[in-house]
């Protein structure tokens, strides 16, 4: 996924995050605004650090594996 779509879900990921956790807090909300609080920062750091599955790649290896255990 290229940067700039990764800082654009970033950005629309915490800004729901703080949403709920405001949402959850005007309204009495108890464990859910904490927990909405820690799942986006998280979920954010995750795009970030791992990576995207390259599915060519896969495909390619999968082929390559096969075809080795095909022979004698």
């Amino acid at each position: 996924m290229p940067s700039h779509m990764k800082l654009l879900l970033s950005v629309v990921m915490l800004a729901v995050c703080l949403a709920m956790f405001y949402y959850d807090h005007t309204h009495g909300g108890g464990i859910e605004k904490w927990v909405a609080l820690f799942l986006g920062p998280l979920m954010v750091l995750s795009i970030w650090i791992f990576p995207e599955a390259e599915s060519k790649k896969i495909r390619r290896e999968t082929t390559q594996r096969t075809h080795e255990d095909t022979k004698p």
